[in-house]
């Protein structure tokens, strides 16, 4: 991971919300949110001062960790959040009482990472692999969106397919954010 503190601030800055109400709450793919939290990587430019503004928390904070969390006055109190947060508790305290461990209803926001190393040995073709994620994500994959990662495929090792898959998706998910 390459910034775990930058990943502990933006777990704290979400009140440890699931990454899909981040993704929801910040208008991005989830597969990017997860690379936040999973990979460490920090976002955007834009996506952070997106993050600043819907939070109000302070971009030198979220950043490098100096300074007041929040830039100025607190963000207004978020009241669905709240409520949530509420009945989550509740819910707990009753499957608790009937003895139902929570943990044992598993994820349900949440899909499991695409595996694009089993994809690439599957199709041998960065096109099938890109359509297979971004159909596993429920989105569509644009058409006309240039083979200059694949340049090549046919020397590359495995790794370095699944790295050029992986460069692809990220260009791609930045430019359909757009």
């Amino acid at each position: 991971m390459d910034n775990p503190d930058f990943v502990l601030r933006l777990i704290r800055t979400f009140d440890g919300a699931t990454m899909a109400v981040v993704a929801r709450r910040l208008g991005i793919p989830h597969a990017t949110v997860r690379n936040y939290y999973k990979e460490g990587r920090l976002p955007a430019p834009d996506v952070l001062i997106k993050i600043a503004n819907v939070t109000g928390v302070s971009l030198n904070w979220l950043l490098l960790g100096r300074g007041e969390m929040f830039a100025g006055e607190l963000p207004p109190l978020d009241l669905g959040r709240l409520l949530e947060g509420k009945i989550g508790e509740i819910v707990d305290r009753r499957l608790a009482a009937i003895s139902i461990p929570v943990d044992e209803l598993g994820a349900i926001d949440t899909l499991p990472e695409f595996d694009v190393e089993s994809a690439v040995r599957r199709y041998h073709d960065p096109q099938t692999v890109l359509n297979e994620w971004f159909t596993y994500e429920g989105r569509n994959i644009p058409h006309d969106y240039g083979v200059v990662f694949f340049r090549g495929w046919g020397s590359f090792t495995e790794e370095e397919k699944i790295a050029a898959i992986r460069d692809a998706k990220r260009v791609l998910d930045r430019s359909l954010d757009r």
